[in-house]
This record gives C-alpha cells, sequence and structure tokens, in this order.
C-alpha cells in the first residue's frame, strides 16, 4: 500500500493513520497532521491509500471495499466478504507501521472519512489491543457480529457527522449511537449543523479534544 506521511519527531510516542473515503487517495487526508500536531507533536501521521483502484475509473482514486456489483449497489450481506478482506490488509498494514516505530496499540489513533471511517471503527473492535482512540467523521458503523465476526476490543471512538450529509445521511450517525450504547462502547458524539459530507475546522476542534481527553486518560 502506498502511503503519505508527516512527522515533526524522529523519536515519535504516537501514530496516527488517517484512512480516506470512498474514490479518495492517501494525500487526501495527510494535511490533517497540520491540525492534530498541535495536540500531538510527538507523532508520526500516515495516510495510506486504500486497497483497490476505485470502480468509479478515475486515475488515483482508491476504495478499501467495493459497493457495487455491475450498475446495482450491493447490500451489507453481499460486501461482506469485502470488508473482512479489507481490513485483515488494513491490520497487517497497521501491525507493520506499530512495529516499524516500536510502538503498542494503546499510542495508536486512527481517522477514519466517510467509507475510512467505517474500516477505522470496525478496525478497531476486531484487534486484539485496544487503541488510544477512534474518530470517525461522516461514517458509518458496521459491527463484526454483523459480520459474522466478533468484537474483541470495545474501543473509545469519537463520531462527528454533518447534519446535511448527502452522502451518508445523518440517519447514520443516529445509528451508529445505538448501536454503540448498545454495545456498551464508550463514545462521543457531535452533531454539526448545515454541514454536508466533509470535514470542517469544527469537526477537527472537536476530534483534536478527544485526543487530548484520551491523552489525559492515558497518563
Amino acid at each position: 500500500m502506498k502511503f503519505y506521511e508527516y512527522s515533526e519527531t524522529r523519536d515519535p510516542k504516537y501514530l496516527v493513520i488517517f484512512l480516506h473515503g470512498y474514490g479518495a487517495n492517501g494525500e487526501n487526508l495527510i494535511n490533517l497532521a497540520h491540525e492534530f500536531r498541535y495536540v500531538l507533536p510527538d507523532a508520526h501521521y500516515i495516510s495510506p491509500n486504500a486497497i483497490e483502484p476505485w470502480e468509479g475509473g478515475f486515475p488515483n482514486s482508491y476504495q478499501w471495499f467495493s459497493l457495487y456489483a455491475g450498475a446495482n449497489r450491493k447490500g451489507l450481506h453481499e460486501i461482506s466478504d469485502n470488508i473482512k478482506n479489507a481490513n485483515k490488509i488494513l491490520t497487517n498494514f497497521i501491525d507493520a507501521q506499530l512495529d516499524r516505530f516500536k510502538l503498542t496499540s494503546d499510542k495508536l489513533f486512527v481517522v477514519g472519512f466517510s467509507q475510512g471511517a467505517m474500516m477505522a471503527m470496525y478496525q478497531g473492535m476486531i484487534r486484539p489491543d485496544k487503541l488510544a482512540g477512534i474518530i470517525s467523521f461522516s461514517g458509518k458503523v458496521i459491527l463484526p457480529e454483523m459480520l459474522g465476526e466478533k468484537i474483541i476490543t470495545k474501543p473509545e471512538i469519537c463520531l462527528i457527522h454533518g447534519e446535511q450529509d448527502s452522502v451518508l445521511p445523518f440517519e447514520n450517525f443516529l445509528e451508529a449511537k445505538k448501536l454503540l450504547e448498545l454495545q456498551k462502547i464508550s463514545h462521543e458524539s457531535h452533531a454539526i449543523p448545515n454541514l454536508d459530507h466533509s470535514i470542517d475546522i469544527h469537526g477537527i476542534r472537536l476530534a483534536q479534544g478527544f485526543m487530548k481527553l484520551r491523552l489525559t486518560n492515558s497518563v
């Protein structure tokens, strides 16, 4: 997997991995490092391209898993193998990066947008060790149990979603809150008025606050 990276230190104490959305690429999110470095200056930031070329056909565009069979949108059952396989590849990538910097899972934040947020939350639940935290921008919760797998770990999650999201409608945010509550997974949730399917400065500030809280609680 090709990836983009940014760091202000040669000896990082944390790792932050950004997971982009459907049809984008790693370069799309790496600039977020310039915002999060104010909270985590001693982190190394990595933003990989997703594992497959985007089925939309544009160059330098990628997807974590396919959403289509021909012209027909697939349901969750039909794409379950795609999601599980994508997360296995992502697990290996994350493990390799943790080994590279000699860090443990509790020093890792995963930040996802849209399809990348789905991957981030799923990844956090199937890993054997709890992550420092997961931030979901404009995402959707897909529980491992929905795809025939088990929840192994219950990570701390921050949900951030625009109320005017036209790609993953706001109902996904409300559903995510219910699913996480039912599973007793600790989370905070933030709805942003008048925001479409994007990350704005208000969402970034909320994410920074979540990171600060997680760092304080880990001391």
